[in-house]
């Protein structure tokens, strides 16, 4: 059970280090959009308001830039892009697994004994040991049961072009994990979105480091 433990340790530890994320997105935004303003707001105006949405913003804004548009203020913005942000109730299921147990396959030391007989009537009996070298394998398996919790993470990101005052972009990112703290796999999400901007959809992987 010890060894059972350790292989959970491992495997949590390390499903911590990436973020799977499935991010849906559609545009309507024209090829010369590079270059274009946008301020960058969260959705509705008791989330831009929150100091929570503020340490997340710079993420959403670096991710902006990299698609080469221009950090502004709303006033003298191209672009409006409103983010939306949530975390579902954990939810529990329980996952059986199996531990291979290694032990001697073969070999070792081998005790014989046995009885002869000749033609002449004669009888006697023999015993003796022999030794070969021991081979080691699986020889059976232990299983155990162990809970899971995984919180689904969403965030949503809209862009309206000011000057229409229409969407011209959607795109919705869900990932699935054991971290319950949104905010410390927001930067991940939000590079999965952008990695699918402005009209890809699929599953993304972006590795993190982050405290869960």
């Amino acid at each position: 059970m010890r060894n059972a433990v350790c292989i959970l340790l491992i495997l949590a530890l390390s499903g911590c280090a990436r973020v799977n994320t499935n991010v849906q997105s559609f545009s309507n935004l024209p090829e010369t959009y590079a270059g274009k303003k946008v301020a960058v707001l969260g959705y509705p105006k008791e989330i831009d308001d929150s100091l929570e949405w503020k340490s997340y913003k710079p993420a959403f804004e670096k991710q902006f830039e990299k698609q080469g548009f221009i950090i502004s203020d709303e006033k003298s913005a191209d672009y409006i892009a409103l983010v939306t942000y949530g975390i579902g109730e954990p939810k529990t299921s329980t996952h059986v697994g199996s531990i291979p147990q290694y032990g001697q396959t073969g070999g070792g030391t081998t005790y014989h004994s046995g009885s002869v007989s000749t033609y002449s009537g004669g009888y006697g009996s023999y015993s003796g040991s022999s030794y070969t070298m021991p081979t080691y394998g699986i020889v059976g398996s232990s299983t155990y049961s162990y809970n899971v919790t995984n919180y689904t993470r969403t965030v949503s990101v809209h862009l309206v072009d000011k000057a229409t005052d229409k969407k011209v972009y959607e795109g919705k990112a869900t990932s699935v994990g054991s971290c319950g703290l949104i905010g410390e796999v927001i930067d991940e999400i939000a590079e999965g979105i952008f990695q699918k901007f402005p009209a890809g959809s699929g599953r993304v992987v972006v590795e993190g480091k982050f405290d869960c």
